[in-house]
């Protein structure tokens, strides 16, 4: 599912009390989430103001793996960054962020292996993972730069990835 054109809700005039302090008025925090779409092979993350940034992904299993990541909604768990870090890196420039996928271990959104080429000869989005949705340096970027502006990555929505 791709969210596009995304508007925040009016706030009707009189909704907050105007005598009230800063301090005292609600905070509603909205974030960012990603969405994965298999059959367009794209990566869309759409932030809290809607802005829509996409990039090239590919959930492209090692025969070794468990499989492909399956479709549905995902809770955003932790980030894994590794000493190598760096674009021909198995998880390219900016680490793993992973989310928290029933019955799967450090199901993450990575890059990497720009470099580097697998036995078929692919490389960069389309080398192997071991069921991670493999994109650009740009994207990660992407992602660690919401996360770092208080537009926190909640969950990622896997769609058509057969």
């Amino acid at each position: 599912m791709i969210r596009s054109n995304l508007q925040l809700p009016n706030t009707p005039d009189g909704w907050l009390d105007k005598d009230m302090s800063e301090s005292d008025r609600p905070v509603v925090q909205i974030a960012s989430t990603l969405d994965y779409d298999g059959a367009r092979r794209q990566l869309t993350l759409t932030r809290s103001d809607g802005t829509i940034q996409e990039f090239p992904a590919s959930n492209n299993p090692d025969s070794r793996s468990r499989g492909r990541w399956p479709n549905g909604t995902f809770d955003y768990e932790r980030h894994t960054s590794h000493p190598e870090d760096a674009p021909d890196s198995a998880y390219g420039s900016h680490g793993n962020y992973i989310f928290s996928v029933p019955g799967r271990q450090d199901m993450g959104i990575h890059s990497g292996h720009v470099g580097h080429r697998d036995g078929l000869g692919r490389s960069g989005v389309d080398y192997p993972t071991f069921g991670c949705i493999r994109t650009t340096d740009e994207g990660t970027a992407a992602i660690r730069d919401a996360m770092r502006a208080d537009d926190p990555v909640t969950s990622i929505t896997v769609d058509n990835n057969h």
